[in-house]
């Protein structure tokens, strides 16, 4: 404990005995604390009460009042009970402390006593005081609170609110005079609310600027917390207008903050200067919190009484059906829609059962439910609804219809259409992959039919080498016969690997990779596909063209380059097509192709997997820079032989 906690503490001795009260005074002194003397126990009474010393030290046997009768009488006095009382007496019987107890007394000290007991008791019990006070000022401010909170909790009207707020918060903290400012989102005055005393409530909706720029209003609001003017003409935060009479006195004020946003202010004057204290703020920021809420639930409850108007004037003219109902299903509104639907009258329907209305008996099912439902209903004129029943707690059930027969039915004929044209699409892309790849395509690769873009492909031709003589030698129905076999075979394996086939023409094919999806390893799959094809090829000589040897067989060229892809043609005949440069190079490489030879070019070289299964085993030989047609300078060119 510090001096000054010491000095501050007040200890009142009541004895008639001088000797005793000088020993106890001077021992008490030289701790710290002041001392009080009554000779008597009326004088006493008369001290503790003008003065609430923090402990009193009592003699039990005094002339004109006994010790039992001065405890008693403090402790009934609602201003003097808190205080402890040690009786201080050389009675040691048990009856004594006995009837000490019921009178109140905290404590007892018999005489002689040692010192140090007395001191460890008095500040003890000056501790316990303390706390009691606390206590007893904790209840009281709970149950003004509560008082206040019922006060302005009852009612949810802005204006009953906010009077009530101001007029018991005033009678709570002694104030004269107090007003609420109210704001908008945007920091602009909406209201204000003043009320003077012993005056009826003034409302406005202006403010002067300067209250809420530089006054205690602005202030309030840019700090966020409360706080006390002490003299009001000597802080520039309270402004006086022109207009205003000169005022005098203190001021204490808090925000209104709900969450984050400041919805007002709250502020209180009274007449003496320094009167408020830090525990009227703290008292004025638990008000302004439950004060904040009501004005809240006023806003809400206005907000939903516009609402309310407007749901009605909205079920007057909305096109849909909505029948409401208690949770007894039990009419209690229908809209003119559902009037006209179920050739119902509102007045003839309204309070009766929902299964009392033959009309209304197929939306029973929706109530068959659990507590939602959400799904179509066919009524007896052949009409669809789109129907929803929901719950609306402690109120009842709500049923909106939609008709949406006619939606259905453009519905399905999209569905339908949208089957046909994917069919068509699968069909046209059925020509040019494998049927895998086709459904991968439709899913994964969206309007592909309409896509017109630029991108890097490999190009491949295969082409069967002196295949004109081969139809010189043989009928037309041989010829045909033999060429759809070969290009059925190198079908097969162009699709292994996921190949697209633009072209078969005559006696040759064309092949992309990487177009029109993705394929990351592009080059690596042409080569292998042509490997492929150059086996399988060999291994359908003698069953296909055995009669032919010298000259005839298949050679490709392979490029890497830029391309177009798209649906080309007229209008009335579009084929998906790849033209460009890598189109061209690719045709000239499979030009210089003999039989059992694949030419590719050098971007394809530069970017196969040699780690490839088909590709690591063949050998590579390069044919030295060539002139081709459409390039300026010579090109490198490499050929594998199968």
């Amino acid at each position: 404990m510090t001096n000054e906690q010491q000095q501050a503490q007040v200890v009142l001795i009541i004895d008639d005995s001088r000797e005793n009260r000088i020993l106890l005074s001077s021992q008490l002194s030289l701790e710290g604390y002041q001392t009080l003397q009554a000779a008597g126990g009326k004088e006493g009474i008369d001290t503790a009460i003008s003065n609430d010393p923090d402990i009193i030290l009592l003699d039990v046997m005094m002339p004109d009042m006994s010790g039992f009768e001065v405890c008693q009488t403090l402790k009934e006095n609602k201003s003097t009970h808190l205080i402890p009382i040690i009786m201080v007496t050389a009675l040691r019987e048990v009856e004594a402390r006995i009837e000490g107890k019921k009178a109140g007394a905290d404590d007892f000290l018999s005489r002689p006593y040692v010192r140090e007991e007395l001191l460890v008791r008095v500040r003890t019990l000056i501790q316990l005081k303390h706390a009691r006070v606390h206590l007893e000022e904790e209840r009281n401010r709970l149950e003004l609170l509560y008082e206040i909170t019922q006060a302005i909790s009852k009612d949810l009207d802005l204006e009953s609110i906010v009077a009530t707020t101001i007029t018991e918060t005033q009678k709570a903290l002694g104030a004269n005079k107090g007003n609420i400012i109210l704001l908008d989102e945007s920091g602009a005055v909406t209201h204000k609310f003043l009320i003077r005393a012993n005056a009826s409530l003034e409302i406005g909706d202006q403010i002067a600027t300067e209250v809420m720029d530089r006054g205690l209003g602005g202030w309030l609001i840019q700090h966020q917390r409360g706080d006390i003017i002490n003299d009001i003409s000597e802080d520039e935060r309270w402004v006086t207008l022109p207009d205003d009479s000169v005022e005098s006195g203190a001021a204490i004020g808090v925000p209104l903050i709900a969450h984050t946003q400041t919805i007002g202010v709250l502020i209180l004057n009274h007449p003496q200067t320094n009167y408020f204290k830090s525990e009227h703020l703290t008292l004025l920021q638990t008000i302004a919190g439950t004060t904040t809420t009501a004005i809240q639930n006023a806003y809400f409850f206005s907000e939903v009484s516009e609402e309310r108007e407007k749901l009605s004037a909205i079920l007057a003219q909305a096109s849909d059906v909505i029948i409401t109902t208690d949770q007894n299903r039990v009419i209690s509104r229908i809209n003119h829609a559902a009037e006209n639907l179920f050739n119902l009258k509102t007045d003839e329907v309204t309070n009766q059962d929902l299964t009392n209305i033959p009309e209304l008996w197929p939306l029973i099912s929706l109530f068959e439910q659990d507590d939602s439902y959400a799904g179509e209903v066919i009524l007896n004129n052949q009409q669809i609804f789109y129907a929803s029943l929901s719950q609306i707690k402690d109120v009842g059930y709500a049923v909106v219809l939609q008709d949406i027969t006619e939606m259905k039915r453009m519905e399905e004929l999209r569905i339908e259409t949208e089957r046909l044209e994917k069919e068509r699409v699968k069909e046209t892309f059925s020509r040019y992959m494998g049927p895998s790849l086709v459904e991968h395509v439709l899913e994964n690769v969206p309007n592909l039919m309409a896509r017109r873009e630029r991108r890097e492909a490999v190009v491949m031709f295969a082409d069967i080498r002196d295949f004109t003589r081969f139809t010189r030698s043989n009928e037309p129905n041989e010829v045909v016969e033999r060429l759809n076999e070969f290009f059925t075979k190198m079908t097969e394996i162009v699709y292994s690997f996921d190949g697209i086939i633009f072209e078969l023409t005559g006696d040759e094919i064309l092949v992309g990779f990487n177009a029109p999806f993705d394929q990351d390893d592009a080059p690596t799959r042409a080569l292998e596909t042509a490997i492929s094809m150059h086996q399988r090829f060999n291994q359908l000589r003698q069953e296909l063209f055995g009669n032919l040897s010298i000259g005839f067989g298949m050679g490709v060229g392979i490029d890497l380059g830029e391309v177009v892809v798209g649906n080309v043609g007229a209008e009335t005949r579009m084929t998906f097509r790849m033209v460009g440069d890598a189109v061209n190079i690719a045709h000239r490489l499979v030009d210089l192709a003999s039989d059992h030879e694949i030419v590719i070019s050098e971007k394809v070289y530069e970017n196969i997997n040699p780690k490839s299964a088909l590709v690591k085993n063949v050998q590579f030989e390069s044919l030295g820079p060539l002139q081709i047609k459409g390039k300026d300078e010579p090109q490198m060119v490499y050929s594998i032989s199968i």
